[in-house]
């Protein structure tokens, strides 16, 4: 019978031993997806707030399609840009507020 429990801890030991190396497989793979991913979790943050405030992604989309008749492609790119950081900015200050 101890030889079977033996044989049983060093399977165990086996095993213990391989998940561990899978383990740090994984993570070495999900260190590629970690950028995509984050950016994927901003993408739905976004949306989840123009959920809360269809008006509001009414209204976003509206003046997008008038910006990009008046200008230029690069242009509205920047806008973009910018009112993406604005939008981050009114969020944190919501959020630091209603921390408070």
């Amino acid at each position: 019978m101890s030889e079977k429990l033996a044989l049983l801890a060093a399977r165990k030991q086996q095993l213990i031993h391989k998940a561990a190396l899978q383990r740090v497989v994984v993570a070495q793979n999900m260190q590629a997806l970690q950028e995509p991913i984050a950016m994927a979790d901003r993408g739905l943050q976004v949306l989840r707030y123009f959920r809360q405030y269809p008006v509001l992604m009414l209204g976003v989309t509206a003046v997008s399609g008038i910006l990009i008749r008046k200008l230029q492609v690069a242009r509205f790119t920047i806008l973009l840009q910018t009112g993406w950081s604005v939008f981050q900015l009114v969020r944190d200050v919501r959020e630091s507020i209603r921390s408070k």
